[in-house]
């Protein structure tokens, strides 16, 4: 490898570092805001609001168990990226493929806090909306779920939208580097000879 490779590779893996370090300290904030927001809603939510309502226990025992994923769902995000996180700090004590053991973590927590987390947290903000306004009025119920469907639609769309780039982009990525070092492997091993 010359020296201009060194320096690509170098700034490749430095770049990388940083990309996922920002992507944990993320992480960290997104997990830890949106499983106190659940933990506040169990806490905070009344079934006695109005009277001679009952809610009904299927709809309870979906929000206690939504509330549950949410904050184990975010709080397992964050317990992995906090453990993570140091490593970063010390990423030049670590061999490649230990690197991209973590970095695979990182992604993992990443779509965990992301993707699940956060979808999970929309649903049970609906199921709230069901248990809050069913004895009140329901159809205050079922605009809440026809406004947010849409919305979790869209965000879901997007999601897959946006890691597929993503993932295509790293392909496309490693393709190229992968036809540099064929390359190169073929001008090792049949290099050009000049007659004269």
């Amino acid at each position: 490898m010359n020296d201009e490779q060194v320096h690509q590779n170098y700034l490749f893996d430095n770049h990388r570092r940083l990309f996922h370090k920002t992507k944990l300290k993320a992480i960290s904030r997104t997990s830890a805001l949106l499983s106190g927001f659940a933990m506040i809603a169990m806490v905070e939510i009344s079934f006695d609001d109005y009277k001679d309502a009952v809610t009904p226990m299927p709809l309870i025992v979906i929000y206690i168990s939504l509330t549950c994923l949410v904050v184990g769902v975010h709080l397992f995000a964050l317990m992995l990226s906090s453990c993570i996180l140091p490593l970063f700090e010390i990423h030049h004590l670590f061999t490649c493929r230990e690197r991209d053991i973590i970095y695979v973590y990182a992604e993992f927590a990443w779509i965990l806090s992301t993707c699940v987390g956060i979808v999970l947290f929309v649903v049970q903000m609906v199921v709230v909306c069901w248990i809050k306004f069913l004895f009140l009025t329901r159809q205050a119920a079922i605009v809440t779920t026809s406004i947010i469907v849409p919305i979790l639609i869209l965000y879901c769309t997007f999601s897959v939208h946006f890691f597929r780039r993503l993932l295509f982009s790293k392909l496309s990525y490693h393709q190229n580097e992968l036809d540099q070092l064929e390359k190169r492997s073929f001008a090792v091993r049949f290099p050009r000879t000049t007659i004269i």
